[in-house]
């Protein structure tokens, strides 16, 4: 599962396919969303599980 965090709130969603211009996200293997990446923030892996000792790339 991933979230799309954008603007004005977020999008989940199984799958997403970065492009030239922004992500298409995708529910079930259908298209749900085209997210430019103006308006695109990040895209959680919402099953990642947390370290407690993070660092920065």
């Amino acid at each position: 599962m991933y979230r799309a965090l954008i603007q004005s709130g977020s999008i989940e969603c199984d799958a997403y396919e970065r492009g030239d211009h922004g992500v298409d996200l995708y529910e079930d293997d259908e298209f749900v969303a085209f997210v430019p990446y103006e308006n695109l923030l990040a895209v959680v892996d919402e099953s990642a599980e947390g370290d407690e000792e993070r660092s920065i790339l």
